[in-house]
């Protein structure tokens, strides 16, 4: 039990429970299809929009894993931040099919160089401080914050929607829990740059999932 109350109290933890809390700030989520409809995209070009948001997550999720062991997990959520906020400035000035598209690509890099990565920086942090058997503890807290921006971000994106001239600003007011976020993450540990282990995630995926392993 005084472990517990140690690791709520730990200035670390905290940091990771905000992190989540404010990249589950998407103001934009509920109202994207209805966006892409209202600059004149039709069902078949919305669809292609979210077929190459989707398909770049996908296929940068292994080589993902090359920049985290190459330049370190912290540096590697930067990067996704930044994609992230390039994404909503691309939506912001997106007129034309092809200027939405490349917004969608850097939002599904941004998805890509998250995926994992905060995960394995709690892990990480709860090794060196010898508290990684309380890793669900710690798991369910910043899930609870998570859950929570989420929450909060279905209730205040309907009064932005109301007092936007357009939907567009949605994407502007997005960017500040996203500078937010990584103002947040620069303050971690530099340790957090450091590579971890012998074998790269890619080498562990490809042993499981290739040679049966």
């Amino acid at each position: 039990m005084e472990n517990f109350e140690l690791i709520k109290k730990d200035r670390q933890v905290i940091k990771f429970c905000y992190y989540g809390f404010f990249k589950s700030l998407r103001f934009f989520e509920p109202y994207l299809l209805i966006y892409l409809t209202q600059r004149g995209f039709s069902l078949l070009e919305i669809g292609f929009l979210l077929t190459i948001r989707a398909g770049f997550t996908y296929v940068f999720e292994v080589p993902s894993a090359f920049v985290s062991n190459r330049y370190g997990m912290k540096n590697e959520l930067l990067w996704c931040f930044t994609f992230y906020i390039i994404s909503f400035i691309f939506y912001f000035f997106g007129t034309s099919f092809w200027v939405i598209a490349i917004g969608m690509v850097f939002f599904g890099l941004g998805e890509a160089f998250r995926s994992g990565t905060h995960k394995g920086m709690i892990l990480l942090y709860l090794e060196k401080k010898g508290w990684f058997d309380h890793k669900g503890f710690v798991y369910g807290r910043t899930r609870s914050y998570s859950m929570l921006g989420a929450a909060l971000s279905a209730f205040l994106s309907i009064g932005f929607v109301i007092w936007v001239p357009d939907l567009k600003w949605v994407f502007v007011l997005t960017i500040i829990p996203y500078v937010l976020d990584f103002i947040l993450i620069s303050t971690y540990p530099s340790y957090m740059n450091e590579r971890v282990g012998g074998q790269s995630k890619v080498v562990l995926f490809l042993n499981e999932y290739w040679t049966g392993d």
